[in-house]
């Protein structure tokens, strides 16, 4: 029960804490496009955490079995619970990720060993250590922050300066707004609706998103400051730390991944062969070459947050959005579905669009 109470709080710093380092090298000391970065995080990925809270408090079950329901008591087409399954791709390869760089990052520790061996005994411990369930959040971001923590006193601090503002800049800015906050990839929803789960709670009419959402999106707004003075790992003993984090980190997604199938399938017992063809399928995709990698994130993040956007914005009645929100004022619930229909979709595609720019150049 208590890990349970934590779990929000792990979510929050897990993504940016150990996606964060693979995009902001080239952007360290850039106040421009920190500047922007909030922006973002104000304009796209506050509303689209609302909007996986609110689809959480409507359904009270995890996206791979709420969507269903979602679209029938909607009334619109059974495509739009492909959002489900999206996220779960969008999570394997965040587990891909994570694996191919403690992979990259221990080959010159292990001179002489291929990295195919590596790799198969790093997805092993990924395995071991997701049984540890919430634990292994804990330990990742544990983990994380003492590396940061760490590298900060033994490394320079970046150089501040402004820099010229672009279409690709503002790119950036909306990928890691949307890794701050893990839109698109339900593991908000999945936390949210365990914890309605355990607490029993039935009634909407009681569940205020802002009491939820807020405190987490501060939350990711402090991790994110640290990331913006965050510079390559200065010492083994960092190095070594982030590799912890990121197997602990992948392992935490494993097990939310393999529950989200598991209850889809309605298995309600762990399933441990599912957990290793799982935990095997995403460490093949950390084959995939590191920059297609990374693209194929972006391109996904892209479009899960306007799948989302839409989906709650346009497709779903009105009545149901405003119950599952409870905003404590009528003003404020308009905001957001202006920002949810109009704001985040055009923003996502400007994004888009700055980020072909930069694969062109």
């Amino acid at each position: 029960m208590m890990l349970n109470r934590f779990q929000p709080i792990v979510v929050a710093g897990l993504l940016p804490l150990l996606v964060f380092p693979w995009f902001t090298t080239t952007i360290a000391g850039q106040i421009d496009f920190w500047l922007l970065w909030l922006v973002a995080m104000v304009l796209v990925g506050l509303p689209l955490v609302f909007a996986e809270i609110g689809l959480a408090h409507r359904s009270n079950s995890t996206a791979l079995v709420a969507l269903p329901k979602l679209t029938r008591d909607a009334d619109i087409s059974t495509i739009w619970r492909g959002f489900g399954w999206l996220t779960i791709l969008l999570l394997l390869i965040v587990i891909a990720r994570l694996i191919n760089n403690s992979v990259v990052i221990l080959s010159p520790m292990f001179a002489g060993v291929s990295a195919f061996a590596i790799l198969g005994i790093m997805t092993l411990i990924v395995i071991a250590i997701s049984f540890t369930k919430n634990i292994s959040g804990l330990i990742a971001v544990a983990c994380a922050m003492i590396a940061i923590l760490i590298n900060l006193t033994q490394s320079a601090t970046p150089t501040w300066q402004i820099t010229s503002i672009s279409l690709q800049e503002w790119s950036m800015a909306i990928v890691l707004a949307l890794i701050s906050v893990g839109v698109a990839t339900g593991l908000y929803w999945h936390s949210r609706a365990n914890q309605l789960l355990i607490e029993n709670q039935q009634d909407n009419k009681r569940l205020i998103a802002s009491r939820y959402v807020l405190p987490i999106w501060g939350l990711q707004l402090l991790v994110g400051g640290f990331m913006a003075m965050a510079t390559p790992p200065a010492s083994s003993l960092v190095a070594t730390l982030y590799v912890i984090a990121m197997l602990a980190g992948s392992a935490y997604l494993l097990q939310l991944v393999t529950n989200q199938i598991s209850l889809r399938l309605h298995q309600q017992s762990f399933n441990f062969l599912l957990l290793v063809i799982i935990a095997v399928f995403g460490a093949g995709l950390s084959l995939i070459p590191e920059f297609l990698l990374n693209h194929l994130l972006v391109l996904l993040s892209f479009l899960s947050a306007v799948w989302l956007a839409i989906f709650i914005g346009w497709q779903m009645k009105i009545s149901h959005v405003r119950k599952s929100l409870n905003f404590q004022s009528e003003a404020i619930y308009n905001l957001w579905r202006i920002a949810v229909r109009i704001i985040v979709p055009l923003a996502v595609i400007l994004a888009v669009i700055g980020w072909g720019l930069s694969w062109l150049s």
